[in-house]
């Protein structure tokens, strides 16, 4: 295993600190005699060898990220939440964005499409008459004029090719976010599953419904 030497170092100094001081010197020393306890004392659960494999993968675990506390376990997994929150706010933010960008696209597109032929229905003397086979553009048309003056929008309308260039640009900022969620929700699992064997290692009583191979 890994620093197996400076493992060892830190056991023996360990154990020559008064209790007071050991106290929460070093995780790995935690897990290890919990181990030999179980093994020596024959108890039926450590006896099994794929329990005994899922302990020393949570010590290898441990050893590589540089863990030797509890608390700095508990620390990364509460980090690890704080930016999976974050990540996760900011996503649905840049759904809602997405989504009000999609629409507004839409209502422009549809006004300059449609606006010639408003012109022309309003110009007209017998409106009833032009209505005939148009009434569902009339309709599109004043509907997405109504949607734009919700929106805030003037006489000016917006560039329709800045607004898709826009909509890309978020598209691919939404994908990274999902990418950067899914990788962060992945991450906590895993910790959670370390914290889970670690529980049911120091802990085993307490641990029986937690366990959880890595």
């Amino acid at each position: 295993m890994r620093k197996l030497t400076s493992s060892r170092m830190v056991r023996s100094a360990a154990s020559s600190m008064p209790n007071g001081m050991r106290s929460g010197v070093s995780l790995l020393i935690d897990i290890e005699n919990c181990i030999k306890t179980q093994q020596s004392a024959g108890h039926e659960r450590w006896a099994k060898i794929e329990n005994l494999k899922r302990a020393v993968r949570t010590m290898v675990f441990l050893d590589q990220h540089g863990f030797s506390r509890y608390t700095d376990l508990e620390k990364k997994i509460t980090e690890l939440q704080d930016s999976n929150g974050q990540t996760a706010a900011t996503l649905k933010a840049s759904e809602r964005c997405l989504s009000d960008l999609a629409l507004l696209i839409k209502y422009t597109a549809t006004y300059k499409e449609l606006k010639p032929l408003y012109s022309e229905y309003k110009k007209s003397r017998d409106k009833e008459k032009y209505l005939r086979g148009r009434e569902r553009e009339i309709i599109l048309f004043e509907a997405s004029a109504r949607a734009l003056k919700a929106a805030g929008v003037g006489d000016k309308l917006p560039d329709l090719a800045k607004l898709r260039a826009e909509y890309s640009r978020l598209t691919k900022e939404k994908n990274r976010l999902c990418a950067e969620y899914g990788s962060l929700k992945k991450c906590m699992q895993k910790y959670d599953a370390v914290k889970q064997n670690i529980d049911s290692i120091l802990s085993p009583n307490r641990g029986q419904e937690q366990d959880k191979a890595l």
